[in-house]
């Protein structure tokens, strides 16, 4: 399981790196302490950062992605391996989505209380 929580450390934080690259520091902090979601029992927060990250997914990466390319585009520069990297980004965020899943159903293997959603 620790892998899992790998992941999804690793896709916060990749999200805080974007936003202290443009220095955005009120949106970095809350990317940089998300993972600690993981330490609670708590079914409601761990959907709570799987929501965040499916919606950075589009908010952030996909809106940078197509902001680059357009950049690229005008400057006659290549484009292609960096939409390479970025759908590589996208797709290891929606891994970190996944992983929050197998994250949840072992949990719930190893709950004393069931399917109890409050932990």
């Amino acid at each position: 399981m620790w892998w899992r929580s790998l992941w999804i450390l690793i896709a916060c934080w990749l999200l805080c790196a974007h936003f202290v690259r443009y220095e955005q520091i009120s949106f970095a902090i809350p990317f940089a302490i998300a993972p600690l979601v993981l330490f609670f029992n708590s079914v409601y927060l761990l959907r709570l950062l799987q929501t965040l990250l499916f919606v950075s997914v589009f908010a952030v990466w996909g809106v940078t992605t197509i902001e680059v390319i357009q950049v690229r585009l005008a400057q006659e520069a290549p484009w292609l391996r960096l939409s390479l990297i970025m759908m590589a980004v996208m797709l290891f965020t929606l891994g970190a989505i996944i992983c929050g899943n197998g994250i949840l159903r072992i949990r719930k293997q190893k709950s004393p209380w069931g399917n109890s959603p409050i932990r």
